[in-house]
């Protein structure tokens, strides 16, 4: 499985909100990410927050 990056999204998404659904996918590649003990709690946590801010 190929792993992205965790910069902004390939697609052009307007500037004011993001695909709900774009972001619950980056949240749940980022709990992966975390489960395989790649990314931290600390980060995941901060991470998680930010796209959460985003909806």
């Amino acid at each position: 499985a190929a792993v992205r990056a965790a910069g902004p999204a390939p697609a052009p998404v307007p500037a004011d909100r993001r695909d709900p659904a774009d972001i619950a996918e980056r949240i749940r590649h980022l709990g992966e990410l975390h489960e395989a003990g790649l990314v931290t709690d600390e980060e995941f946590s901060t991470k998680k927050a930010e796209l959460l801010a985003e909806l």
